[in-house]
């Protein structure tokens, strides 16, 4: 048996598997990490406790310090992160390891791999984005490239729906450009921002999510175009009951990143898997071992 814990931009992951690559089980928290994070500025104080009070709470159902803890792009960018992680490891035994994005682009890719096997999905000419809290990992084949852009990151920057829609082709510019060099027939989608869209059509509130449902649904290039204005349009309670406390705005930011990003590819067919980093730092143990 082997266990990850992925501190991402957004959220927080954990995720224990046997030897057989089955997942035995895994948690989820929103944190939030790189909100109000500014390039080379320091975390947010909020944020920190909401990360803290996350692990608390995973404590008491999973014996964390013998996980392989990696963090991603907010702790990349954030100046105090080797500060807080020792922190950490004082309150907890938790070592965090911060990985480069072509090694989180590289794991998130095995864990997606692993997951079309499983789900007897072809994966040849298939184009892998990950888009995360603080940076987007996108994959093809043997070429893996991570952008410094994501949900949180963008909304910080961007803080309004016109705005969003204004900048979102020059942010998603260069991984355009990058897509563009690659003959796909296929997109397969991870993180929360799609795998929520696929819990959506197949209505499932946040409460009711099933990642073995989720794995596999096919999305539109009209449904993710969509669901910006279905979103936008819902009341805050409502909102939180489907999406989740505070994701409302990040989810409209979400899509809009993915049809700046996929407007020259309508027509491809668009997977969402839920397996990601963390199912992706568990696979690598097991090959190590």
């Amino acid at each position: 048996m082997v266990s990850s814990i992925d501190l991402g931009s957004n959220t927080l992951r954990i995720c224990v598997m046997d030897e057989n690559k089955n997942i035995v089980s895994s948690s989820e928290a929103i944190v939030g990490s790189a909100r109000n994070l500014k390039k080379d500025g320091k975390l947010d104080n909020e944020a920190k406790k909401r990360i803290m009070s996350a692990l608390e709470k995973f404590t008491h159902k999973y014996d964390l310090c013998k996980s392989k803890a990696v963090a991603t792009e907010a702790f990349r960018m954030a100046s105090d992160s080797d500060e807080f992680f020792r922190e950490i490891y004082a309150k907890f035994g938790i070592k965090f390891e911060i990985i480069s994005g072509e090694s989180e682009a590289k794991l998130t890719a095995l864990a997606i791999k692993n997951r079309l096997e499983k789900l007897q999905i072809y994966d040849k000419n298939a184009l892998f984005i990950d888009l995360g809290g603080g940076s987007s990992e996108i994959s093809f084949g043997d070429n893996f490239k991570s952008f410094k852009f994501g949900i949180v990151t963008f909304f910080n920057e961007f803080n309004s729906l016109e705005k969003m829609q204004e900048n979102a082709d020059c942010v998603v510019k260069n991984a355009t450009k990058f897509i563009q060099k690659f003959n796909f027939d296929k997109v397969v989608l991870t993180s929360g921002v799609p795998t929520t869209l696929a819990a959506l059509k197949l209505k499932m509130d946040y409460q009711s999510y099933d990642a073995n449902l989720v794995n596999g649904t096919k999305l539109s290039y009209e449904e993710i175009k969509n669901a910006i204005n279905e979103i936008s349009l819902l009341d805050v309670n409502l909102a939180t009951k489907l999406l989740g406390k505070d994701r409302q705005i990040l989810m409209i930011a979400g899509c809009i990143l993915l049809t700046n990003m996929l407007k020259n590819f309508k027509d491809r067919e668009f997977i969402v898997i839920d397996d990601g980093l963390r199912e992706g730092v568990c696979l690598y143990q097991l090959a190590k071992r």
